[in-house]
């Protein structure tokens, strides 16, 4: 036996990491949405969000790491929920597809989640790592189906200027949920004939 492997037998071995568990996860996101939303980013205890969940804190942790990673874990899940509620017809015109990919995160981000939306805006502006990271879950919404069509180019200032509506209301601290299809549908439909007007027909 070599020297090298009698060294590494006194070694105590890390404990391997439990499997993936995705009702585990979904509790612990939201017990940290919850203390989120009613404390802070900054207020918010990993023990808190541990004993939200049920669990021990070590148990949280061999999920995720810090409160970093809880924040972005809830707006991947955010993004996963809204693609999932995404649903086009294969022959979609381009600009039936474009509202649809725009009032998809709107209605998402109705009741509990919008609280979400302030508290990963509050972050993302103050710490580039983390918004650079928010902006790269934000914009990955638009589905593969809208990679041929013509106005694509126009989809980043469209997602931009929806983000920035969303924002605005987040400030206000007002309440987008009355009817967020109606809302969706309004804000995205003036959006569209800001950008993307409607061609005119020859008289």
């Amino acid at each position: 036996m070599s020297a090298h492997s009698d060294k590494e037998k006194g070694k105590p071995r890390a404990a391997p990491r439990p499997p993936a568990d995705p009702e585990r996860r979904a509790a612990i996101l939201t017990a940290a949405q919850n203390s989120f939303a009613q404390k802070g980013f900054h207020r918010t205890t990993m023990r808190e969000v541990a004993r939200q969940a049920g669990l021990a804190e070590g148990t949280l942790y061999n999920h995720f790491e810090n409160k970093d990673a809880l924040l972005l874990g809830l707006f991947q899940a955010l993004g996963e929920q809204t693609r999932a509620d995404l649903t086009l017809p294969t022959d979609a015109p381009p600009r039936q597809a474009l509202k649809a990919v725009l009032a998809a995160p709107l209605r998402a981000l109705a009741q509990d989640n919008f609280a979400l939306f302030r508290v990963v805006v509050s972050e993302a502006l103050v710490r580039p790592e983390l918004g650079q990271r928010f902006a790269a879950l934000l914009f990955e919404q638009a589905p593969p189906e809208l990679g041929g069509t013509p106005p694509l180019p126009a989809l980043p200032t469209l997602q931009a200027l929806m983000t920035g509506l969303a924002l605005h209301q987040a400030l206000r601290h007002a309440d987008p949920t009355p009817d967020p299809d109606a809302l969706a549908d309004a804000w995205s439909e003036q959006v569209l004939a800001l950008l993307l007007p409607e061609p005119q027909e020859a008289s």
